[in-house]
C-alpha cells in the first residue's frame, strides 16, 4: 500500500468517525455550552436531537416563509409539532439556540433573545428530549428544573397533566383571533380572545361528560387513553369524556386546539395517515367563535349567510365605532335582525332586564357597547364590545343592534324595527313598481301591433258602399268584365314571357314536370291564343281541344302592337298592390290554377279517352288554322299521327290531366270576351 492510499484509508475512516459521533450526539443529552443554529443541522431538517427511541425530535423547523424558523418538538412518525419554543417569533437560519454555562436555555437573534427558560443561577446539568414527547431541563440527581410540559402551546400529548394556572392557545385564525382553554374557578373553558374574553364552551354545559359522582371543582386534567380525565386537587377522578370507541394500548394520543376554535384528537401513532377523531370540542361547528366571518349567520353546521339588512346596505361589514372617542361623532343603532343567537349569550349575565327602548339607551350610553342582544320573552339586555360570527335560533331567538356612525341625530336613539321594516317595504316597493311598468311596456306594444294589423286589414278590404256599386254594374247586362288586378298582372306577364321565349317559367317551380314535355309548351301556347286581346283570334272550344289533343299543331301567339300597348300600359299604368298584399308570382300563373271569375264559371268539355284518339289517328299532323278578324273558317279535322308524343302517354296521366285542365280553364277565361 502506497503513501496516497493510506492517506485516503485515513481521511474515510476519519469521516466516518465524525459521523458516528454526529449521531450519538443527536441521541441522548444536551450540556451547558451547546450552541447550534439550524444552519449546522441542514442535512438533518434542522432537527439536532432525538428522543431515546427516536419517538420526538428537537430543533428547528421552517415556517410558511421557508427563511424562517421554529424552536419545535416534532413527532417524528406523522410529523406533527407538538410544542413551539417562540410562537409568533420567528428566527433565521443562522439564529442560535443556546445553552448556557449559568443554567438559563434561551433561542437570540440579532433583535435579542426571543425564548428561554428563564433558569439563570439554576444548576442545570443538562436537557433531554424524552420519549414522552416532554423536554426537561435538568439539574443536580435529575430534577426537573423546566419542562415543556408544564409550558404547552396548543397541543396536550398522553399523560401530559394541564393543571390550573396553564393555558393552551390556538394558532390565530383568518381574523388574528386565538382562542384560549383554561381551567377558571374548577371550570375547564375555551374561550375567544377579544378584547373582552367571550366564553363558547365549558366541561359544564357539555352533555357528553360523564360524570363519577364526586362532588369537587376540576383542578388538572390529562389524556388517558381513549378519554381525557378530570381530576380535583386531591386527584380524584371527577368527570370523563371519551373521544375514541378504540381502546389501543400504544396508541400515542393527542389533544389539539385548532385555529378555528376547536379541539379534535388524534393518534399520532397512525403516522402520515393521521386524521381526527368524529368528537371534538365544541361538537357544532357554529358553536365556535367565527366559522364564517363576524356578523354572518352560521347555520346547518356549515353554511354562512349575511342579515339581508347588513347585506343591503353594508355589504355584511358595517362600520362599527366606539364612541369612547368623542371627535368619531354620535353612534346610531341599525337594526341587524330577530331569530338570532350567539355563542357567548349562555355564558354571561344580562347587562340589565327591561324592554327593548330601555336596552338601546343602555347601549347608546355606554361607549364600549358595539352590539347588543334582547330577548323579548325574559327582558334578557347583553351588551358586546365585539361579536363573531352570528347563528340562527331554534326558537325565538334575540333582536340585535350594532352601532354604527349616525348620519343625523335620531331622537329616538336608533334605527327601530318599523323603520327596518319600512326600508324592506320600499325595496319591494321599487320592484312592484318595475315589474308593473315593464308589463304596461309590453301590453302596450301588443296593442299597437294589433291597432296596425286590424287598421291594415281595413284598408284592403272594400268597403260597402264599394261592394254594393259592384253587385250593381255586375248585375247589368251588357257591361265589360271587370277583372281582379291578379289577373290582369298574371296574364301581362304571360305575354311578356312568350315575347322573351321563356315561357317555362310560367310554370310552378312545385310542380313536378318532365323538361322534355313540349305538351307543357303546347297548352301556354293555346292558353296564350285564348286570352289575347283580339277576340276574333281566340280559337273555338272545337279547336282548343283538337290542339291541346295533338290533332293538329299550335302555332306561335301573335304579338301585335295593340298585345305590346296592353303591356306597356299594365307595366306603367297598372297600380302598385295595396300594402300588405302579397305580389303574385309568376308561379301562381295560368299553369298553376286556373283563374275563375266572380259570378261565372264555365264547365269545360268532355276529354277525350284514349280510345277515341287511337281510333282516328291520321298518318300525319296538320297544322292549325287560326281565323283572321274578317276570316272565321272551322279548322279542319285531322287526327294525330300514331307516332304523336300526346298519343303516346294515355291522358289519365297527371301531366294529361294538367294540360287539358290548364288549357280549359284558360279558355274558360278567355271566352269570357269571345263572341262565341
Amino acid at each position: 500500500m502506497d503513501l496516497f492510499q493510506f492517506r485516503t484509508l485515513c481521511f474515510y475512516f476519519i469521516l466516518l468517525l465524525q459521523t458516528c459521533i454526529a449521531i450519538t450526539q443527536n441521541i441522548g443529552q444536551i450540556y451547558p455550552g451547546f450552541n447550534t443554529s439550524q444552519m449546522v443541522y441542514v442535512e438533518n431538517n434542522g432537527l439536532f436531537r432525538l428522543s431515546n427511541n427516536s419517538v420526538f425530535a428537537f430543533g428547528f423547523k421552517n415556517s410558511q416563509d421557508v427563511t424562517m424558523f421554529a424552536l419545535v418538538v416534532i413527532h417524528i412518525n406523522s410529523s406533527k409539532v407538538v410544542w413551539t419554543a417562540n410562537t409568533g417569533s420567528m428566527v433565521t437560519g443562522s439564529d442560535n439556540f443556546v445553552f448556557g454555562n449559568d443554567g438559563n436555555v434561551y433561542l437570540e437573534s440579532t433583535n435579542g433573545v426571543i425564548w428561554s427558560t428563564n433558569t439563570i443561577g439554576e444548576r442545570a446539568t443538562a436537557m433531554e428530549l424524552q420519549d414522552s414527547g416532554n423536554l426537561a431541563l435538568l439539574g443536580d440527581n435529575g430534577r426537573i428544573l423546566w419542562q415543556s410540559f408544564s409550558h404547552p402551546t396548543d397541543t396536550l400529548l398522553l399523560n401530559q397533566e394541564f393543571f390550573e394556572g396553564m393555558q393552551l392557545k390556538s394558532s390565530p385564525n383568518r381574523n388574528n383571533l386565538s382562542q384560549y382553554l383554561e381551567i377558571k374557578s374548577g371550570n375547564l373553558v375555551l374561550y375567544a380572545g377579544y378584547k373582552t374574553p367571550q366564553i363558547y364552551w365549558s366541561i359544564a354545559n357539555d352533555s357528553r361528560i360523564s360524570s363519577n359522582n364526586v362532588s369537587g371543582k376540576v383542578y388538572s386534567a390529562s389524556l388517558m387513553s381513549n378519554s381525557w380525565n378530570f381530576y380535583d386537587q386531591r386527584g380524584t377522578l371527577l368527570l370523563q369524556f371519551t373521544f375514541s370507541n378504540h381502546f389501543e394500548l400504544n396508541a400515542m394520543w393527542a389533544a389539539v386546539l385548532g385555529s378555528a376554535g376547536s379541539i379534535s384528537f388524534y393518534n399520532l401513532q397512525m403516522g402520515n395517515s393521521v386524521t381526527p377523531e368524529a368528537n371534538r370540542i365544541p361538537q357544532s361547528s357554529c358553536s365556535i367563535p367565527e366559522p364564517c366571518n363576524p356578523y354572518y349567520v352560521c347555520y346547518l353546521s356549515n353554511q354562512c349567510q349575511c342579515p339581508s339588512v347588513l347585506s343591503l346596505q353594508l355589504n355584511c361589514k358595517p362600520q362599527i365605532i366606539s364612541t369612547c372617542n368623542s371627535s368619531k361623532g354620535s353612534g346610531d343603532l341599525l337594526y341587524v335582525g330577530e331569530k338570532l343567537d350567539y355563542f357567548a349569550l349562555g355564558f354571561v349575565t344580562p347587562f340589565l332586564k327591561s324592554d327593548i327602548n330601555a336596552c338601546k339607551q343602555a347601549c347608546l350610553q355606554n361607549c364600549s357597547c358595539l352590539v347588543l342582544f334582547f330577548e323579548g320573552s325574559s327582558g334578557n339586555c347583553f351588551l358586546f364590545d365585539q361579536i363573531g360570527s352570528l347563528q340562527r335560533a331554534s326558537s325565538a331567538g334575540y333582536v340585535s343592534y350594532v352601532k354604527v356612525l349616525s348620519n343625523g341625530s335620531n331622537g329616538d336613539g336608533g334605527q327601530s324595527p318599523a323603520r327596518g321594516k319600512s326600508r324592506k317595504v320600499s325595496h319591494i316597493l321599487i320592484i312592484v313598481i318595475i315589474v308593473t311598468a315593464t308589463i304596461l311596456v309590453i301590453v302596450g306594444l301588443i296593442f299597437l301591433a294589433f291597432y296596425y294589423d286590424r287598421k291594415n286589414k281595413i284598408l284592403l278590404e272594400p268597403s260597402q258602399e264599394d261592394l254594393e256599386d259592384d253587385t250593381l254594374l255586375d248585375s247589368l247586362s251588357g257591361m265589360p268584365v271587370r277583372f281582379s288586378y291578379n289577373k290582369v298582372y298574371l296574364s301581362t306577364y304571360a305575354f311578356k314571357m312568350r315575347e322573351e321565349e321563356k315561357l317555362k317559367e310560367i310554370l310552378d317551380p312545385k310542380l313536378e314536370t318532365d323538361e322534355s314535355d313540349e305538351r307543357v309548351i303546347t297548352a301556354i301556347k293555346v292558353a296564350l291564343w285564348c286570352i289575347q286581346e283580339d277576340m276574333h283570334l281566340r280559337p273555338p272550344m272545337t279547336k282548343v281541344v283538337q290542339m291541346l289533343e295533338g290533332h293538329c299543331s299550335v302555332p306561335q301567339p301573335p304579338t301585335s302592337s295593340k298585345l305590346d300597348s296592353r303591356s306597356s300600359f299594365a307595366k306603367s299604368k297598372t297600380p302598385e298592390p295595396p300594402p300588405g298584399r302579397a305580389v303574385p308570382h309568376p308561379s301562381s300563373s295560368l299553369i298553376h290554377r286556373p283563374p275563375h271569375r266572380r259570378h261565372r264559371t264555365h264547365t269545360p268539355s268532355p276529354k277525350l279517352t284514349h280510345h277515341h284518339t287511337r281510333a282516328h289517328a291520321p298518318s300525319h299532323q296538320s297544322s292549325c288554322i287560326i281565323a283572321n278578324p274578317h276570316t272565321i273558317a272551322d279548322p279542319i279535322h285531322h287526327p294525330p299521327h300514331p307516332s304523336s308524343k300526346l298519343d303516346s302517354v294515355h291522358p289519365s296521366s297527371f301531366v294529361d290531366l294538367l294540360i287539358l285542365h290548364l288549357g280549359l280553364s284558360v279558355f274558360a277565361y278567355g271566352s269570357t270576351r269571345s263572341p262565341w
